[in-house]
């Protein structure tokens, strides 16, 4: 399995790789600090899955360089790995068609569990941004107050 590390720091990309390789065989890492190194490496197009960090010095994606790697790159399974769960660009980064979100608090075993479900084709949501969801209820006749 080949892998792409995008992190501007080197501690977690030195970690996710440790992790990694101790899970599963015959990986190939390489790592580096910005999209931008990454829309270069992606021209090689040997990657089967790249992780994507956001830090939460730059919790920001820059959204179009990523949507140009994923449409030269078509087969190559897309995971951001976020410092702090974010509804609204979770929604935005999976319609563009990353295929795992997860956050920077979760365990090594939810790592290892959403590259397996996104190596078999399958998205990943972190259970955190699941459960903490907003939920939308439709008022009921009683919280509309009386009728007159």
């Amino acid at each position: 399995m080949n892998v792409a590390l995008v992190d501007e720091h080197p501690v977690f990309r030195t970690g996710v790789r440790a992790m990694l390789k101790n899970q599963f065989e015959d990986v190939a890492t390489v790592e580096m600090e910005s999209m931008q190194s990454l829309e270069l490496v992606m021209e090689l197009d040997i990657f089967n899955i790249v992780i994507i960090g956001l830090s939460e010095e730059h919790p920001e994606m820059d959204q179009p360089v990523l949507k140009r790697i994923m449409t030269k790159n078509p087969l190559t399974s897309f995971v951001v790995y976020a410092s702090t769960p974010d509804h609204k660009l979770a929604r935005s980064l999976i319609r563009m068609g990353v295929k795992g979100y997860l956050t920077k608090h979760a365990c090594a075993e939810e790592l290892v569990t959403c590259v397996h479900s996104v190596l078999l084709g399958n998205p990943y949501l972190s259970p955190e941004l699941v459960m903490a969801r907003p939920v939308k209820t439709k008022p009921s006749a009683s919280d509309a107050g009386p009728r007159f």
